[in-house]
């Protein structure tokens, strides 16, 4: 069989990562995307760029100099390690430094290695674009103001396929939807994207999607505490059937202290491993979008220790102290 390199653990330890959460910030905030790489990462990056602008409801023009007509009648006109360089001069020739400041390169590299990248990664530095990339191991220079995401992956095929399903993810992030099967027409993706989703100014479009949900107490019985680390008790009743009908609306996003990143391996696996463990073990996994350990952006917030503050500190202060809180 295949060496994947247990690809679903590396893809959520990702989007846990700092660097990761930069790179998504960058993109939600940018209005045109250059996607970049070369050999079969060219190929993801061009089927990226058609993605993130087909998806993206209108909001995001998306690049990439896939056509070999373009690329090799640059490499002609240049060099291999400049032509990435020169098609970037030509596609920012009319931009105004304002619209350079909300222009992304997304690179895609799997040696971190590759000079033609590396090259125009440094140009969108020192022309003031914003810089992220996905690498399956670390670039060989330091480029400032660049979102490193490094996957560590040894193999170029579950480096080219977790890039591409990032890709995906980035989308996600910014509030738009990746669609089903059969449900990718524009006029679904419209409709996907507008229906019942006004976005505060000034806010982020994920919080009119995600619904936080806590893990112990609330999914996870959690009778015992913190006990041995291990995720060790039943479901609350009622929770599958929650989580399926609030997935049906709203990507669930599920909170909890032990996803962590200082809390210490339990039978050499993180707590976020161990949480998507048990919920797949309970078949819940598929009504969950993410685990993580911080609150996410979200419409609302199910935890079972959660105080409702209405505006009014009096009666917060008084259901802590009927609580024994204070």
């Amino acid at each position: 069989m295949l060496n994947i390199e247990n690809i679903d653990e590396k893809y959520y330890k990702v989007v846990n990562s700092k660097a990761w959460k930069e790179f998504q910030e960058k993109f939600n905030k940018c209005n045109n995307i250059f996607v970049l790489g070369h050999g079969g990462n060219l190929a993801v990056a061009d089927h990226a760029a058609v993605d993130i602008s087909r998806l993206s409801n209108g909001t995001k023009n998306a690049q990439c100099p896939g056509s070999a007509v373009v690329a090799t009648s640059l490499i002609n006109d240049t060099s291999f390690d400049q032509w990435m360089v020169q098609w970037l001069r030509q596609v920012t020739t009319t931009m105004t430094e304002s619209q350079k400041k909300k222009t992304l390169i997304f690179g895609i590299s799997s040696s971190g290695g590759s000079r033609d990248l590396i090259k125009a990664l440094q140009w969108g530095y020192a022309n003031g674009l914003q810089l992220g990339c996905i690498t399956a191991q670390p670039l060989i220079e330091r480029i400032p103001k660049l979102s490193e995401v490094v996957l560590g992956c040894d193999y170029y095929h579950t480096a080219e396929v977790l890039s591409l399903l990032l890709q995906y993810e980035l989308t996600h992030g910014s509030g738009k939807v990746c669609p089903p099967i059969g449900g990718n027409k524009p006029e679904d993706i419209s409709h996907y994207n507008t229906e019942d989703n006004e976005i505060r100014e000034h806010s982020f479009p994920d919080e009119t999607k995600n619904i936080g949900v806590d893990f112990d107490g609330v999914i996870h019985k959690n009778s015992k505490g913190y006990y041995d680390g291990t995720i060790y008790d039943e479901p609350i009743v009622g929770s599958k059937e929650a989580l399926k009908k609030l997935s049906k609306k709203y990507d669930v996003v599920m909170f909890t202290a032990k996803a962590k990143a200082d809390r210490g391996l339990v039978n050499g696996k993180t707590g976020t491993q161990l949480v998507w463990e048990w919920l797949k073990k309970h078949n819940m996994d598929k009504y969950v979008t993410k685990v993580t350990s911080e609150k996410p952006r979200a419409v609302a917030y199910i935890d079972d220790k959660g105080i409702t503050f209405d505006g009014n500190w009096d009666k917060c202060v008084s259901e802590m102290e009927n609580k024994g809180l204070l």
